[in-house]
């Protein structure tokens, strides 16, 4: 961020005290004397009570014309992201300090406190496109990183009982999501499209990346300006998702047979047979049916 008038900039950072297992609350003291060193001394920060209360204090920042921080993980920074985002050129630093931080590492940013403040005290601009998704009731929320449903949407229920396991939690709760798991009918319509399938899980995505550190949609940019779409249909059995999982490390799975690969370049409507979870950015959203819209180049993210 560009020095004005001289002036360093005034920060508000919005730390989450439950991500990471309390890594934000511990790794922002660190950011801040990093922040003083260069200068910047004119920091807030306020602890997020929930989901609404982040974006709430995002926009009273924003609004403020404070450089708003979100210290925390992938679905923090899209509750933070929210708030930011109503008010037009307001910018937004990322701390990550999750268990995955997979946007982050998508998007190459510091995890370390020096490189971070780096970014906040005198990083560029670099704008990311967003997803805005409407639920059922009408009501809409964005999505940052990704929106998927399916096995992944029961395994990440999983994920967030078993927060106590840490990141081992990524790799244990898929299995035994698997062994009660049963492919679901999806019906998909890709701007104006549609088509049906027996399908494990379906991924709309902005980033791709997931599942600390899996590249689920390896295609997909958050600069893209469009949505990379992974379906994986359930005419193989289930117990094959293993292996699948273990290419999506480095996103090789997307040649195999029971993967398909489409694009959206202004809409995404999903629905299944059965209620399964949406989610969005690793947190349970709503049920079906969903409707996801790609808003380009929404959300100015500071970098290095």
């Amino acid at each position: 961020m560009s020095e004005r008038n001289g002036e360093r900039p005034t920060v508000t950072a919005v730390v989450n005290p439950v991500s990471g297992g309390g890594a934000a609350k511990r790794q922002w003291p660190a950011v801040a004397e990093e922040l003083s060193r260069l200068g910047v001394t004119e920091v807030t920060v306020v602890e997020s009570q929930s989901s609404e209360h982040a974006t709430q204090v995002g926009a009273e920042s924003a609004r403020t014309g404070a450089l708003t921080v979100a210290v925390g993980g992938d679905g923090h920074v899209r509750d933070v992201a929210e708030g930011v985002m109503t008010v037009p050129g307001a910018r937004l630093g990322i701390a990550a300090a999750g268990r995955g931080n997979d946007l982050t590492r998508h998007m190459g940013l510091p995890h370390d406190p020096a490189g971070i403040a780096a970014s906040i005290a005198g990083g560029s601009t670099r704008s990311i496109d967003v997803f805005q998704v409407t639920r059922p009731d009408g009501g809409t929320s964005i999505a940052v990183g990704n929106v998927y449903a399916g096995l992944d949407s029961v395994a990440t229920e999983l994920i967030n009982r078993l927060r106590w396991m840490g990141p081992i939690a990524y790799r244990v709760a898929p299995l035994l999501a698997a062994v009660r798991w049963k492919p679901v009918t999806a019906t998909v319509t890709v701007d104006g499209e549609r088509r049906s399938a027996r399908a494990h899980m379906l991924v709309i995505a902005n980033s791709g990346d997931y599942g600390h550190g899996l590249r689920m949609v390896p295609s997909a940019s958050v600069e893209g300006g469009e949505m990379q779409i992974m379906l994986l249909h359930g005419d193989r059995s289930k117990y094959r998702l293993a292996s699948l999982m273990k290419q999506a490390k480095t996103g090789s799975h997307v040649g195999r047979p029971e993967v398909d690969m489409l694009t959206a370049n202004r809409t995404v409507e999903l629905s299944f047979d059965r209620s399964v979870p949406v989610h969005a950015d690793g947190d349970y959203l709503c049920e079906p049916p969903v409707t996801v819209t790609i808003v380009p180049a929404a959300l100015p993210i500071l970098v290095p």
